[in-house]
């Protein structure tokens, strides 16, 4: 009798006890999309249930900054954003070239052709670090200081993606994948040009380059990045680390370690004695600003072929060569690339030294980036 009086009690208990494990249950594993949300974005893009984390070197990751890094990946790569729908920003910034391009001059809408070769954003070990020292400036000639301005600049440009921010708005806000993404990110579906803008450089500065051979084994030697041989290296990519480090790291020190400051960043490194792109001369009057570049960030170089602002080097044995005995005497030649007499340095590597040089420089390649999912592109 007493088995018997007990079991309806139980039963009783169990019963009042099930609601609230189901309402427990609701509650911790609430769907990031409803059923319906993620049916019409699955529709167009190849999103996760939940988004992928987009915190930064240094900062740590959270619904709202995965939300927005989100949507700004479907922004860098919507087609949408440009004047004939025929290209995005990951249309010249390409993830497995190192988000660059592998032509001289990129191809724009209206398949007209952009007038220098595409930075990489994959250059530095964090692109967020790089583009938010007080310090940088973007583009080829330098001519503005941040992300913003650069993304305005780009979007606009006739020959590149052809559209004002207020027109990239008008064509976009009442695409419904976008209102859910924006609707997750902001708390708002309707989205204004800052927030389109917000979005995508969140995106872009999430980049990080920091898994490729040379990070690892520098992360396992105490003795830091010196001519100094690395016992992980092999002895063709130590002569490369040596090389570099007596002839090159003097401009090229952007975010090789895990130190990001550099000294110098842009030069005149002597491609031509008359240029018909004059550099930051062409936005700023000076004499001294003629034929000044940026000097690009090394990492992933192997990746982002071709070379210099007119990509007129497609390998890297051509760069090496140009630095070897092709240096020309322009009146604004940096000065580190000049030799005691005051004419332009011959470098004079060797066969083997440059073989060395370029192992040394294939270190430098992070497959990890190149073929991370949540910097790839979402659309089917």
């Amino acid at each position: 009798m007493k088995t018997s009086y007990l079991f309806p009690v139980l039963f009783f208990c169990v019963i009042c006890f099930l609601p609230s494990c189901e309402n427990d249950k609701v509650v911790t594993h609430a769907e990031y999309y409803s059923p319906d949300e993620y049916q019409i974005l699955r529709a167009t893009l190849e999103l996760p249930a939940e988004p992928y984390a987009y915190g930064r070197l240094g900062f740590g990751s959270s619904n709202k900054t995965d939300a927005i890094g989100t949507l700004g990946r479907v922004l860098f790569y919507d087609k949408n954003l440009s004047s004939d729908n025929s290209v995005s920003c990951g249309s010249c910034h390409q993830q497995h070239l190192g988000f660059a391009d592998d032509d001289a001059f990129s191809k724009g809408v209206h398949n007209r052709i952009t007038a220098r070769n595409t930075l990489s954003l994959g250059s530095f070990r964090s692109f967020g670090e790089y583009s938010e020292d007080p310090q940088t400036n973007l583009f080829w000639d330098n001519r503005v200081k941040s992300l913003h301005d650069q993304m305005i600049q780009t979007i606009r440009n006739p020959n590149e993606m052809g559209l004002e921010m207020k027109d990239v708005v008008a064509k976009i806000k009442d695409l419904d994948y976008y209102k859910i993404l924006a609707q997750k990110a902001f708390f708002d579906e309707n989205l204004n040009e800052e927030l389109v803008l917000f979005a995508i450089e969140n995106f872009i500065t999430s980049i990080q380059s920091e898994t490729s051979k040379f990070d690892i084994v520098a992360s396992h030697n105490s003795i830091g990045f010196t001519a100094a041989p690395w016992s992980e290296f092999n002895e063709q990519e130590n002569m490369g680390k040596r090389l570099f480090m007596d002839n090159c790291v003097s401009c090229h020190n952007q975010g090789l370690s895990v130190f990001t400051n550099d000294f110098l960043r842009s030069a005149n490194n002597g491609l031509d004695l008359e240029y018909a792109d004059k550099g930051e001369g062409e936005v700023n009057p000076s004499p001294d600003a003629l034929a000044i570049f940026k000097i690009p960030g090394l990492r992933n170089i192997a990746l982002t072929a071709p070379y210099m602002h007119d990509g007129r080097f497609g390998s890297l044995e051509q760069v090496l060569d140009f630095y070897s005995s092709g240096i020309q005497d322009h009146p604004n030649l940096n000065p580190l690339l000049k030799s005691e007499d005051g004419h332009a340095k011959k470098f004079n590597f060797t066969t083997g030294e440059k073989d060395a040089l370029i192992q040394f420089l294939n270190t430098l390649t992070d497959n990890t980036m190149t073929s991370e999912v949540k910097w790839s592109n979402p659309f089917l």
